[in-house]
């Protein structure tokens, strides 16, 4: 039995060759087109995060640049100008998460 392997293999060596070539030609496109599908993949993330840091750090500098007045005319505004700050602060806080969340999902 063992001989007839080694007679099998000494006779179809170019064939055994030429087939293991074309398995790993197969292997390499395969590969290749996985790493093109994981390319695109991401450029979309990529676009998508730098797109929402950018918003994000506009945001951030539309409220820098807000001015605030010294003076209250009345409570209720005091009161109406309190809620609007509690209002960006638990907004910048929900983006601090939805941004943890995108970076732990991409960067396990």
């Amino acid at each position: 039995m063992g001989t007839q392997i080694a007679l099998f293999i000494d006779t179809q060596t170019d064939k055994l060759i030429l087939a293991a070539m074309l398995i790993l030609i197969i292997v390499c496109i395969c590969q290749a087109v996985r790493m093109g599908r994981t390319n695109r993949q991401l450029k979309y993330l990529t676009e998508r995060l730098t797109g929402y840091l950018k918003a994000v750090l506009e945001d951030g500098e539309e409220e820098e640049e807000s001015p605030q007045a010294a003076e209250f005319i009345s409570r209720q505004e005091q009161n109406m100008r309190d809620a609007l700050e509690l209002q960006k602060q638990q907004k910048k806080l929900r983006d601090a998460q939805v941004f943890d969340a995108v970076l732990s999902e991409m960067y396990p």
